[in-house]
């Protein structure tokens, strides 16, 4: 049995095969098309089977070429920037725009001790003007930029 001698690379090309296999099952039922006629699941899908390819070419690559070992995995930044994403998709709805992207900043700036919390409320706040000013203001997506209005 060959042995892996790039685990980093082996874990990438697994890690795009496994996303490739979750959006190929996710657009089970969406219509394909053809290549004349293109259906919506057309180029997601393709994309799939390519990002299939590319990490089998990795995950084979890895059996033939040196490369470094697996590092030590972190779990506060791998759950606080996660928790940003979750926070973000949770509360657009809710909050608006404006404070779930100030929050979100804020959420992954916890993922390092090295966060200057001066630079964080800069980068946060100018974020969330430039988020609202190119989706809402020149791109005319429907998302609420302020919080609704409590109704009693």
């Amino acid at each position: 049995m060959k042995r892996i001698t790039a685990p980093t690379d082996f874990v990438a090309g697994l890690f795009f095969v496994a996303t490739a296999a979750l959006g190929l099952w996710l657009l089970r039922d969406v219509r394909l098309g053809t290549s004349m006629r293109m259906g919506p699941g057309y180029l997601p899908t393709v994309l799939c089977w390519l990002l299939v390819a590319v990490g089998l070419w990795m995950m084979g690559k890895s059996l033939f070429v040196n490369g470094p070992r697996l590092e030590r995995w972190y779990l506060r930044p791998l759950a606080f920037v996660l928790g940003a994403l979750v926070l973000f998709s949770l509360s657009i709805d809710k909050l608006g725009l404006v404070a779930t992207i100030v929050a979100m900043v804020v959420v992954a700036a916890l993922a390092t001790p090295e966060s200057r919390w001066k630079e964080v409320v800069i980068s946060a706040v100018a974020l969330a003007a430039f988020s609202a000013s190119l989706f809402v203001k020149a791109l005319g997506l429907p998302l609420p930029i302020w919080p609704p209005a409590l109704v009693f």
